[in-house]
């Protein structure tokens, strides 16, 4: 029997990802970017990765996919 390969999608660019690649519904560019930006602004990560999903940065990463 075939086994399929199911990807996911990251939260903030939309690029496809494998499932045990995947952290906080991030990709690892943009988890990293993420956990970056929460240490420089001393916010919390969740409330960095809204902000970001709404930022005109991840909105062009979307387009692309990185």
């Amino acid at each position: 029997m075939a086994t399929r390969t199911e990807s996911a999608r990251c939260r903030l660019c939309g690029a496809a990802v494998e499932p045990e690649e995947l952290r906080r519904s991030l990709c690892p560019v943009c988890d990293e970017y993420a956990q970056h930006v929460a240490l420089q602004s001393n916010k919390g990560l969740e409330r960095i990765v809204g902000e970001l999903q709404n930022g005109p940065v991840f909105k062009a990463a979307s387009k692309n996919g990185h």
